[in-house]
């Protein structure tokens, strides 16, 4: 079960990783983290600042990786009326209640293809 409600987005922001800048999308976000694709070495434990606009700067860390995507777990909540404002839209959550996960809500999909022998 979720803390946070998340809302979806496809954006591509600006990040920096131990003070490395780079760009990344943004695919969903919440109050209380996010999920970006990044690029490059964002391991677990990571700490990272994102700009989800240009007066909102969140830091936060990485929470989880899976191949290309991260999620990013935010130091301080971010207001449920300042995501909203942000003008992103809510998930479907028909799909994502199908979405097979974890008891930390990190998206099984990839891991159960890689365990049934499925590497494509």
């Amino acid at each position: 079960m979720r803390s946070y409600n998340r809302l979806s987005l496809d954006k591509e922001i600006a990040c920096r990783v131990d003070g490395v800048r780079e760009y990344v999308t943004l695919y969903n976000v919440s109050s209380g983290g996010c999920m970006i694709e990044c690029v490059g070495d964002m391991a677990e434990g990571s700490r990272v600042d994102l700009d989800l606009n240009d007066v909102t700067p969140m830091r936060g860390s990485v929470v989880w990786r899976i191949e290309k995507n991260a999620g990013i777990k935010f130091d301080v909540p971010l207001h449920t009326a300042v995501v909203e404002s942000l003008g992103y839209a809510a998930m479907d959550e028909e799909f994502d209640r199908h979405d097979p996960r974890d008891r930390f809500g990190i998206p099984l999909v990839g891991t159960l293809h890689k365990a049934a022998g499925n590497m494509g």
